[in-house]
Parts: structure tokens; sequence; C-alpha cells
């Protein structure tokens, strides 16, 4: 089940983001298609599961967020620095997820938020 509209608005005017890209977030959530009668206000559904995500598993966000910035890092460094991010870069996101991914599994609380994103996506899915 998605969030209402006027949740997620709510939540996008709380994040601490540029005038844009809240604009294009909103516009994100008013999406919708058209699918026979049935009107699916899928930008709402695509926002409360990356939402949901984030909220469910906020150390391999963590993880992928640094092991990003460190690629970056070493991709300024003159000469050898776009060849090293090259190489460096998937194996610091690699290891970035899975350090963030096994502190997520740690917690304990992590089985009945899985079961719950399930059960949410299995909703989407049908």
């Amino acid at each position: 089940m998605s969030l209402p509209l006027r949740k997620l608005t709510a939540f996008i005017d709380q994040l601490d983001v540029s005038a844009d890209f809240k604009a294009v977030l909103r516009d994100l959530a008013k999406t919708t298609w058209t699918v026979g009668s049935t009107v699916v206000a899928i930008g709402r559904k695509i926002l409360s599961v990356a939402l949901d995500i984030v909220a469910t598993f906020p150390g391999t966000l963590f993880g992928a967020v640094v092991a990003s910035i460190v690629t970056l890092i070493v991709g300024t460094i003159p000469l050898i620095g776009p060849l090293l991010a090259a190489f460096v870069g998937p194996i610091m996101l690699a290891t970035g997820l899975t350090m963030g991914a096994l502190s997520d599994f740690r917690s304990s609380a992590w089985s009945t938020k899985v079961a719950a994103l399930q059960s949410q996506l299995a909703a989407v899915k049908a």
C-alpha cells in the first residue's frame, strides 16, 4: 500500500535538499498510469517503497554512500585517479554494501521489517 499524497508531500517538504529536487519528487509522487479503467498511482508506490527501503536498511544505504564518496575522492587524484577509481570503485561499493548489510542484519528488528517489506512488495506486484 502506498502512502497518501499529503504524507509524501509533507515528508518531501521536510527533506534537506534543493527546491528543484523537491519539485521533481512531488512530480514523481503525482505520476499516474491509466490501465483500462483503473488509475494506478505508480509514483506514490515508487516513493513509498523507496522510503521503506531506506527506513528498513539504513546501514546498507550508509555503506553505499560512504563507498561512493571514497570513490569520488580517489577519482580526484591527479593523473592516476580516474584509473584507480575505475578499479577501486566497484570494490569499495561491494564492501560498503556488504558491511552495511551485515550491520543491518545484526539488528534484532530486521526480520520483522523484511517481512513487512515483502508483504508490501507483494501487494505492489499483484
